[in-house]
Parts: C-alpha cells; structure tokens; sequence
C-alpha cells in the first residue's frame, strides 16, 4: 500500500463511518511497511485534505459541469486528494498529482463498476489546474459568511456563529489558526521522570523543544512523531495531550490523600496527571462507559505506573449507584462537539452540526447531575469541555446551578499558576483560544459543593 491509497482507506472511513482520523492513522501507520517519507505524505495528505475540505471542494464545483453534491462520494474524495496536491504540496510536479490521482481511480474503482471515473477524474483536475488562479472567492461586502468560509475551508453555520460573537477580524484570525498545523505535545509522568531527563531525551529524538507556556511538565516537539515510537514513551516517562487539556486538572487542584473521580476519563491523559497532582497518595477513580477507551486506560495504567488508579467501565450518568461513599473532588471532562480542536481534528468540522449542540447540551448536564451526588459537602467539581460553544460552556454551568442550589462558583485556588490565572474570566471561568493562545479551545470552571 502506498501513501496515496493509504490517506484514501482514512478519508473514506472518516466520512462514511464517521471515525476519528488520528486514531486511524496511527493504526494503519503502525502496521504498514511504508518509509518515513511515505508515511510523512499520507499523514499530510490526510490532514490536508480535512483541513482544507471546504476550499477544495468550492473550487473543484467551479470546474465541474455539474452540481458537486451529486458528484459520487468516492469520486469527490479522489478529487480532494488530487486537487490537495496540485494546490498545496509545491514539492510534488502538478503532472505527477494529476497521473498518481488517475492511477488511484482506476484502482479503486475498478471494482465499483463505475465507467468513465478515470477520464472523469482526469478532466476535472486537469481544468482545475488551468483555472484555479481565475476563480473567485465570494464577495466578503456582500456575502461575509460565504467569503470565509470558502477561503478559510469551515462549515458555513460555524463562520456565521462566530461572525456574530467575535466579529470578522477575530472571526478570520480563529478560523487561520484552526488550519494550523499544532506540535506535538506531552507531558512529563513524573511519577518515573524528572521534566529535566525527559527534556534532554526529547531533544535527541525529536528536534526543537519548547517548554509549556501555562502548565508546567509540558513540552512542545516541532517534529514528533518519532517520539510516540521511542523507547521512553514505551516505558511510561510521558504521554501525549494538549496544553489546554491539562488546565483543568490544575483548576481541580486535588490535594495528597484524596478520593478523585475523573468521571469521563478516555484514555487517561487526564487520569495521569490528576495521580501525579496527588503526589504518590490518594486514589483516582478512572470512569467511562467505552470498551475501548476502558482498554486505553487499563493500558495507560499499566504504562504510565498508575497503581492507584482504579479504571471502571460505567457510565457517570449513574455514578450514585456505583459509590457507597462520597469523593472529594470530580472532574467532568465531557463528551462534546470538540469544535475547540479543530487544529487536530479537523474532521470535526464537516462531522458536527448545529442541531447536535442540543443533544450534547442534554448529555453534559446529565453528567453533572448523575455525578453531584456523589461528591462529598465542601468538595470541589471541575466541568471542562473542548469546545467554544456557549450551549456547551456558559448555558450548561448555569442551568446546573440554578438546577442544584447547593453548588456554586469556587474560586480558583492559591497554586495555580500565574500564567493560568491569567486565563480566568470575570465569571471565573477558564477559557483558551487557539488564535489568542496558540492551544486548543477549552473551557472549564470550578465548582463547590456547599457544606451542609
């Protein structure tokens, strides 16, 4: 299997089955014998292609004789993957994009019985590459939301959102440091290395290493995929997580000793860290209702050294019935739209729609409330999303609160760091912005549970 084939088999399960393309990745690129090169191309032209969906596709209308949407899917996804590289990738020869796309065609579609794919395929990035300098963006006096969304490749309804919170200057800038690409970033497991050993193997393996602007612990590799392959990544000395992602384990600041429910744990990132935060004492309790990510966990924890990290396949909804005593503090980091990550999951984009919003909104506050109760007088709960969205953020914590009287708006606690306290809003709410900060869009907020 070559690159090409391989970022196609991605794209395709990304829009049929509405999969995550990082986790894919990583499971085809670590069972395929391409070389680095190769494996370099398929990574950038499968995050290319999502990153730049909406341009690609604008532009290739412009040059079919017919309408895109009744265009057949697999056709459209060859095109993207075509027209990514006749429009971006300069070092590959437009000729080379063109052939190499033509030859995909035929041996894609061959068994597909689709008669006329390769000469159709052909023609439209052949035009394409003779026109594309002459088309026309939308017109931004008279079409502002179709302008940037077109040129800035984002779902219309997103841009239209964000034209009227942020206005068009902020708008634009949020929408060009979403097309970014991020470094890899990971956090020191200091639970088995000091920041200053994992540094200093970092910088062998990986190049240019940044420290962490916010949260301390936290490196930055200009080039890392190596690092997810090394032997110190294998024996637990760091794991992979955004900077943003590890802010609201700082708000939470759990303390020796205590009981920590991390009520939607994934992977366990998060669940590392709060074990670290807790200084070798105290318990985490690791809660998901996933198969696979329960199997992420019981891997992280074997990884990672997470001894006293107790992994549970449920679902926090019904977290009252799980526990016969009350923990001291909880984090929600809940399931959302992810509309904050955009830099690194693209594909959410074309995969979330305004309407979900609601769904997710019923779901967050479920959560809430499913884990309030177990969460002890005077207790500390953290709620933190991946998303930009006041129907996620702002709308959830206030109908929680008018909702349960008996929690309020904490404030932040004395260790957190200045940098980090810098992030908190007049409504003591944490919010990070890709464009202002350079990191994904998270929110969070602390809560307390009053004492009777």
């Amino acid at each position: 299997m070559h690159a090409r084939r391989l970022a196609l088999e991605i794209l395709t399960q990304v829009e049929e089955q509405q999969a995550y393309a990082s986790l894919l990745l990583d499971a085809k690129l670590k069972h395929s014998h391409l070389s680095q090169q190769e494996r370099a191309l398929a990574t950038e032209l499968t995050y290319g292609v999502l990153r730049w969906q909406g341009r690609l596709d604008y532009l290739l209308a412009a040059v079919t004789n017919r309408p895109w949407d009744t265009v057949d899917r697999a056709l459209r996804r060859l095109l993207r993957l075509g027209a990514y590289q006749i429009l971006f990738l300069t070092r590959i020869p437009a000729y080379a994009a063109v052939n190499e796309t033509v030859a995909l065609t035929q041996e894609v579609m061959r068994s597909q019985v689709k008669p006329g794919a390769k000469a159709f395929v052909n023609a439209i990035l052949r035009r394409l590459l003779e026109r594309h300098a002459t088309i026309r963006f939308p017109d931004p006096s008279s079409d502002p939301v179709g302008a940037l969304a077109t040129r800035w490749s984002h779902p219309p309804w997103l841009v239209a959102r964000w034209l009227t919170r942020l206005g068009a200057e902020e708008t634009k800038a949020l929408l060009r440091a979403n097309n970014e690409t991020p470094a890899l970033s990971v956090v020191v497991n200091r639970l088995k290395r000091r920041p200053e050993e994992v540094q200093t193997r970092l910088a062998r393996i990986a190049g240019s290493v940044t420290t962490g602007r916010f949260a301390p612990g936290i490196f930055h590799l200009k080039d890392g995929a190596e690092a997810l392959r090394d032997s110190a990544f294998v024996d637990g000395w760091y794991f992979p997580m955004n900077e943003a992602a590890a802010l609201p384990v700082l708000l939470l600041d759990p303390q020796p000793g205590d009981v920590v429910l991390d009520a939607c744990a994934g992977g366990g990132g998060k669940t590392a860290l709060l074990m670290e935060q807790l200084a070798g004492s105290g318990r985490v309790i690791a809660l998901d209702p996933s198969a696979r990510a329960h199997r992420r966990l019981r891997e992280a924890r074997a990884r990672l050294g997470l001894d006293r990290v107790s992994p549970v396949q449920a679902d926090a909804r019904q977290a009252a019935q799980l526990f016969t005593r009350p923990v001291d503090r909880v984090l929600v980091d809940a399931p959302c739209s992810g509309l904050g990550t955009l830099r690194r999951h693209p594909e959410r984009k074309w995969q979330q729609q305004e309407a979900s919003l609601a769904a997710l909104t019923r779901l967050q506050l479920e959560l809430l409330h499913g884990v309030a109760p177990v969460l002890k007088p005077g207790g500390f709960l953290v709620y933190s999303t991946c998303s930009l969205e006041p129907e996620e953020t702002d709308a959830v914590v206030e109908t929680f609160l008018r909702d349960s009287p008996e929690f309020t708006v904490a404030a932040v606690p004395g260790s957190l760091p200045a940098t980090v306290a810098e992030l908190i809003d007049s409504k003591g709410a944490l919010r990070t912005w890709p464009h202002r900060h350079g990191l994904d869009g998270f929110y969070a907020i602390r809560l307390r549970k009053r004492d009777r």
